[in-house]
């Protein structure tokens, strides 16, 4: 009789602190285990994998039951479904990313199945005028967003997306102006329900700390990246890359040598951010990043091939064909680094800041110093940025650079 044929398998990721640490890989997605063997970790991964099998199973199970049924109401002249069709084909729609189109279809599909306060039918075949005119049709936009719970940024989206929508349909273009005569809308008297709507604040952990979008390294989990990767040059030379540039992936995997200029005082690698580079709705394009060249970057170049033209080649000795494939090896560095989930390249960006702080200070003399090498264009990034950083120790160094300066003087 064969044996039955497993459906996991436990790969071995790396060491943290002298001690293994494996994987519990299911249709290729992983588990962190917690065991610190080989053969303890057959052991837990074969009851791990039955666990996820059975979650897997109760969620098909739940997505395959039949719902409450809405009666089926034939959607009225007017509705907010025939107004939104006439958003997603209007031209301003068409201006959004690939990216951004999909994401806010998405959102409208959502919102348009989602039930009315009434139960009698969704809010796709609601009359568009109970939305412009009504007085209750605020608390729709907050019922829309409260039914993503804890999930703030879910909520976010839809009140972005429904803002966006009200706007392009009370506005001045043409296509919107025969929108609203075809749907008999005056937008003299006409308000747009989200108008008010303040967005979503960010939920507190069970600590009581605000939650974060991105968790940002700590200067230890660096100096513990850096240490793990020295056998590795490729992965070494883009965590210092990560550490001293603070660009995102989709800047970094593209950097070359062509992007370093040469100024009357010393060589800045210059660069302008992917991140609204093509977006139709940015006047002019995005503020550059300038990096100068100091001494620990400079090295850092001077380490690669002299034929070497863009930083960080992948293990075939090429560049990187796209940021989600570079961004899909620095995940796996992450993992194998043994440092802990939830933890993202982005978070690098502020430890880049913090860098910065500590080791150039005297070289940043106004806020708008980092601006400049982060590509930063207002003061919220800044500021966001630098809120952790180790004001005693900033105090510390305006002392030793006044003792200098006392001295010299």
């Amino acid at each position: 009789m064969s044996r039955p044929r497993k459906n996991y398998r436990i790969k071995l990721q790396g060491h943290r602190n002298g001690h293994p640490f494996f994987d519990l890989i299911v249709d290729g997605k992983k588990h962190r285990l917690a065991a610190t063997s080989k053969e303890a970790a057959a052991i837990e991964g074969a009851v791990r994998s039955q666990e996820v099998a059975a979650k897997r199973q109760a969620l098909r199970a739940a997505h395959a039951a039949p719902g409450p049924r809405q009666p089926a109401l034939k959607p009225e002249k007017g509705s907010l479904r025939e107004a939104i069709s006439a958003y997603l084909g209007s031209d301003t729609f068409g201006l959004y990313k690939p990216g951004t189109v999909k994401q806010r279809r998405s959102m409208f599909d959502v919102i348009m199945r989602s039930p009315a306060s009434s139960g009698r039918h969704v809010l796709g075949d609601s009359l568009l005028v109970d939305w412009l005119y009504g007085a209750d049709a605020r608390d729709a936009v907050l019922r829309i967003m409260g039914a993503c719970g804890e999930k703030v940024e879910a909520a976010r989206r839809r009140l972005i997306a429904l803002n966006q929508f009200f706007i392009w349909l009370l506005g001045d273009e043409p296509q919107a102006a025969e929108a609203r005569s075809t749907l008999r809308i005056n937008v003299k008297t006409a308000c747009n329900p989200c108008k008010d709507v303040e967005p979503p604040k960010r939920k507190r952990t069970k600590g009581g700390a605000m939650r974060r979008g991105h968790t940002p390294f700590t200067n230890d989990q660096v100096e513990e990246w850096l240490e793990a990767s020295r056998d590795d040059p490729e992965q070494h030379r883009a965590v210092r890359f990560l550490q001293m540039t603070g660009a995102r992936i989709s800047d970094l995997h593209r950097l070359n040598r062509g992007m370093i200029k040469s100024t009357q005082h010393g060589r800045v690698l210059t660069y302008i951010p992917a991140k609204g580079d093509d977006s139709a709705f940015r006047e002019g394009r995005p503020d550059p990043a300038v990096v100068p060249l100091v001494p620990e970057l400079h090295a850092l170049i001077e380490e690669l091939p002299v034929d070497r033209f863009t930083f960080i080649h992948s293990e075939f000795d090429r560049p990187y064909q796209s940021a989600a494939s570079f961004g899909n090896r620095v995940r796996k560095w992450r993992r194998e680094a043994g440092l802990p989930e939830g933890l993202s390249a982005h978070g690098m960006r502020k430890a880049a800041t913090h860098w910065w702080l500590r080791n150039h200070r005297d070289l940043i003399p106004n806020t708008f110093a980092l601006k400049t090498i982060f590509g930063w264009v207002t003061d919220k990034e800044l500021n966001r940025y630098t809120r952790d950083f180790d004001r005693e120790a900033e105090a510390v160094g305006m002392l030793v650079k006044l003792s200098e300066r006392r001295r010299t003087g």
